[in-house]
């Protein structure tokens, strides 16, 4: 059986949060206290109203001195609306794009790039449970080799391919998974690639596996002796 990592494995838990009516210099100092770039926006039962972050502050300067109102397209005229504000909940982006903490990090990541944001809320039973931004989904990277190679083992080759776990060579250098031996079938080799490559941390696969059988072809083949065994 698989087990992916979740946002909660790798999320902020202690997360620095202000309320609707934390002014706007407040804000500006527990960025700069805390070293972060952004804070969700909280009522007294834990929603989550918006979130304010850097660039949503940073509007204040933007239109210190610009056009006037009249002369803005209308979208620039909310912007300069949104900078005037003197509180959090006046300044904040909202609502704010939220994520469950057993969202996939492939799901994590794939919602930051949709929507174009580098952090997400996440969120349990309607109440904040932590933020994860994209270096926090990083973490993955981090694994050791090792680490790396017993989940290939326990989790592709034992519990998806149902199989010895040493009946398939793996070898892990900085990330990268290394598949070796020999399989029956084609597609026992592609399989094993394409699952290797889906666990958290593997940065990439090379496939060495030589198959006997090629049961992906329209007419199966068998290759007559080992010296033409093929390579996937």
């Amino acid at each position: 059986m698989r087990h992916p990592l979740k946002v909660s494995d790798v999320m902020t838990r202690d997360v620095v949060t202000v309320t609707e009516d934390a002014p706007y210099k407040e804000i500006v100092s527990l960025l700069a206290a805390n070293h972060i770039s952004a804070v969700p926006v909280v009522n007294r039962y834990g929603g989550i109203g918006g979130i304010v972050s850097e660039t949503d502050l940073i509007r204040k300067e933007e239109f210190q001195r610009t056009q006037t109102p009249w002369a803005m397209r209308w979208w620039r005229r909310a912007a300069r609306s949104t900078a005037a504000g003197l509180r959090a909940g006046e300044v904040m982006s909202h609502p704010a794009v939220t994520i469950e903490p057993t969202a996939t990090i492939p799901e994590a990541a794939q919602l930051m790039a949709a929507r174009g944001i580098t952090r997400l809320v996440v969120i349990h039973d309607d109440v904040l449970a932590g933020i994860v931004t994209r270096s926090d989904l990083l973490k993955a990277f981090l694994q050791p080799d090792d680490r790396l190679l017993q989940r290939i083992r326990r989790e592709v080759v034992v519990h998806a391919l149902w199989d010895d776990p040493f009946s398939i060579d793996v070898s892990v250098q900085d990330g990268v998974v290394t598949l070796s031996g020999d399989v029956e079938q084609r597609s026992t080799a592609d399989i094993a690639a394409k699952l290797t490559a889906e666990v958290d941390g593997v940065v990439g696969v090379v496939n060495e596996l030589a198959w006997v059988y090629d049961d992906t072809a329209s007419t199966p083949t068998i290759q007559p002796s080992p010296e033409l065994r093929g390579r996937p």
